[in-house]
């Protein structure tokens, strides 16, 4: 039987293959030996994106006012605009002279009055106390001791915390002088960019891509709504439960519960943490298991009432869903990747039905064409 000889536009497709990969090959290999050069290039890029990008969602957050005050006929563009940054101005100034100030008081007061207990309490009071036993704590002690592993980390953290504000202190210099400026021209021309960026999509992809970004934008834009007064809404809350049961330094414990709130499920075990030591340490007020069930009768709040209600259906992801996305996303981006891990998610899942829409759109479509006249 004779054997079948390869064709020789089979055997042109395979070179060229190989070709293509070893091309490949040796773009990466070159592309590493300029390490240094492309840092600079991601650096310089990052230093765009982030006020851009910050201004893009904030921009998310406050559009739909200013199309609402349009809409009862406050205008021309500039008006609103200018209203919306009055009013948001004013909300900071209130909250810098009115709750930044106790704030501070109450972390002074912290820091002379009851940070010593602590650091007492953690060297003496804490062995006896410990839940595994005096034996326990004696061996873990005795390893921290020897192995100096306070000291090492300290030593290695401070000079690196110190070393990555001080070369963060100027992006964050300018993009805070950047922000209100890109913001303003955003909402000024805010369908006019919009419409420009849709012109580099191909023209037959452009009804597609339009209303993709359309859908999330909405998509985003609700959750970072929602995130803030959900925030607002809980650390109010948190403040005055904290207040009402007698706990010290309420104010500043019902802001974290606020501000940790950012961080779906977690947050709230993180901002649990802090009252339930100090009120385990402290000799008056309430205890640790009233703090503990406070908090957690706060999570109930977040979770059955006040996160349905203000997010919306729209916005509903599984939980494993977001733990998942909170542990890709954290690994992938760090800190930014925690706190955006959900909006993230929600987009994907936006994308995944507005893809699947559109399958099904396309079969019927076939199917009506198929079908004879």
């Amino acid at each position: 039987m004779k054997k079948r000889q390869v064709s020789d536009e089979s055997l042109n497709r395979i070179i060229k293959y190989l070709v293509i990969t070893l091309l490949g090959f040796a773009i990466i290999f070159v592309a590493i030996q300029f390490n240094d050069f492309w840092s600079w290039i991601l650096s310089a890029i990052k230093s765009v994106i982030v006020p851009v990008g910050l201004a893009y969602l904030i921009a998310l957050v406050v559009f739909p006012f200013i199309k609402y005050l349009e809409k009862i006929g406050i205008g021309p563009r500039f008006v609103p605009v200018l209203i919306v940054f009055i009013l948001t101005g004013g909300l900071i100034f209130i909250a810098v002279k009115y709750l930044a100030p106790s704030i501070v008081d109450q972390i002074t007061n912290f820091f002379n009055r009851d940070f010593q207990t602590i650091i007492v309490y953690f060297q003496t009071d804490l062995r006896d106390d410990f839940i595994f036993g005096t034996q326990i704590y004696d061996q873990i002690s005795n390893y921290v001791a020897e192995t100096d592993i306070i000291n090492t980390t300290l030593d290695t953290m401070i000079p690196n915390l110190i070393g990555s504000l001080t070369s963060s202190l100027l992006p964050i210099l300018t993009t805070t002088l950047l922000l209100p400026i890109l913001l303003i021209f955003y909402l000024l021309d805010y369908e006019m960019i919009s419409e420009k960026m849709r012109t580099i999509i191909p023209a037959r992809y452009e009804k597609d891509v339009a209303e993709l970004g359309s859908r999330l934008n909405k998509t985003v834009g609700s959750y970072l709504r929602g995130q803030i007064m959900l925030m607002i809404m809980l650390g109010f809350v948190a403040s005055v439960a904290y207040k009402a049961i007698g706990l010290k330094y309420w104010l500043v414990f019902g802001v974290l519960v606020g501000v940790t709130n950012i961080i779906p499920y977690f947050g709230m075990i993180i901002a649990a943490v802090p009252p339930t030591i100090y009120a385990m340490i402290a000799s008056s007020g309430p205890g640790p298991l009233m703090v503990l069930g406070l908090n957690a009768g706060l999570q109930f709040l977040e979770g059955n009432f006040l996160q349905p209600y203000i997010m919306g259906k729209n916005l509903s992801l599984h939980p494993i869903v977001v733990i998942m996305s909170i542990l890709f996303f954290g690994s992938l981006l760090g800190a930014v990747g925690v706190i955006l891990a959900s909006p993230i998610a929600a987009s994907i899942r936006e994308f995944y039905l507005f893809l699947r829409q559109r399958k099904k759109v396309q079969r019927q479509q076939a199917m009506s064409e198929a079908e004879p006249s």
